[in-house]
């Protein structure tokens, strides 16, 4: 009788990407346009926002806020960073919290896009440092908007 066959294991979760050595925009359109950061966990809704604002941005994308950090270190210095609130590791207040206590990163405005829609966790968004404040669901084009607005009158 012939040795039952081994099976080699199930595949696993593949692990999540090590930081970035020297981060790449996930779109350039425009080699001459803006820096901005997009963080968001949700895959389908990051590539929605991406897409939008590769459009009038060179657009550099993170998972959640801790990824953010990493690669805000591999990239250039963004003309505005885009970010959910609700993710795993650090959240989007968290994040803009650091970000404010950084002094070569704290002028970089904060568009936080998010599900909780009281006035208190606008409160909370606006005295963590987002210069903006959107609710799910959002309009892309809107957002675009939004963004050369905080970019706009950032320049001035």
């Amino acid at each position: 009788m012939s040795p039952p066959s081994r099976r080699p294991p199930p595949p696993g979760p593949k692990p999540a990407p090590a930081g970035p050595k020297a981060a790449k925009p996930a779109i350039a359109l425009r080699p001459d346009a803006p820096v901005v950061l997009v963080v968001e966990d949700d895959d389908d809704l990051r590539r929605l926002i991406v897409t939008g604002l590769g459009v009038s941005f060179r657009v550099y994308e993170a998972r959640d806020g801790q990824h953010a950090l990493e690669v805000l270190d591999a990239m250039p210095v963004p003309a505005a960073i885009v970010s959910d609130v609700n993710m795993p590791r650090v959240d989007g207040f968290s994040l803009a919290r650091l970000l404010k206590k950084e002094p070569q990163r704290r002028g970089i405005p904060i568009v936080l896009l998010t599900a909780r829609t009281r006035p208190i966790d606008v409160v909370t968004g606006i005295n963590a440092g987002a210069r903006h404040y959107i609710t799910k669901p959002f309009n892309v084009a809107d957002l675009v908007k939004k963004v050369q607005s905080v970019i706009a009158s950032d320049r001035r």
